[in-house]
């Protein structure tokens, strides 16, 4: 019933990831007002998109929703604003986030005296970080992992306060454009 007449092609589904048909900034606005009229509390919601950005830190692509979500049930934050949360992990910032863990997981390693972890090849591709994954993990994914787990819970308490008053503030602005709604009715 929802679904297009003509389907997107490959390349057309790949364009929209990277560039919204509807533009970045309606995509953006439509986000906000998902979340600001969650029926949820403020305290809920932030936590759910502090979960979720803090989950963008993993390496593991593809179990972020996953991971967003059992964190978000096991402490009573809204699972969706965990999703929703996610999204800071994209892939414009993948290599930032990405870059991040590895050289903090590397410096960690290293500090601990065990050499040779996190060290990236110059000629990288897909295939020999693939490769370097499965042969030898130590390498590159156990110093990936433990600095994204890290930056998990350093960036958790961080953006908490800061997704709280944003969403404190939205909520309080649509309750103001509801009552003034409700008064010019009368």
């Amino acid at each position: 019933m929802f679904k297009r007449r003509k389907p997107l092609t490959l390349t057309e589904t790949a364009r929209q990831v990277f560039w919204p048909k509807m533009g970045w900034k309606r995509a953006f606005t439509y986000s906000k007002h998902r979340l600001v009229r969650l029926s949820d509390s403020t305290h809920s919601i932030a936590l759910g998109l502090a979960i979720g950005t803090g989950v963008s830190f993993t390496p593991i692509l593809g179990s972020h929703f996953i991971q967003a979500g059992i964190i978000a049930w096991l402490v009573r934050g809204n699972i969706f604003s965990a999703m929703m949360g996610t999204f800071i992990g994209n892939p414009w910032t993948f290599p930032f986030i990405w870059w991040g863990g590895i050289s903090l997981g590397k410096s960690l390693f290293s500090l601990w005296g065990i050499e040779g972890a996190g060290v990236i090849p110059d000629d990288l591709s897909i295939s020999i970080v693939w490769n370097m994954m499965m042969t030898e993990p130590m390498t590159l994914f156990l110093p990936w992992m433990l600095g994204g787990y890290i930056l998990v819970v350093a960036t958790m308490p961080i953006s908490y306060p800061i997704y709280y008053f944003l969403i404190r503030g939205a909520k309080s602005a649509r309750a103001k454009v509801k009552e003034k709604r409700r008064l010019a009715k009368k």
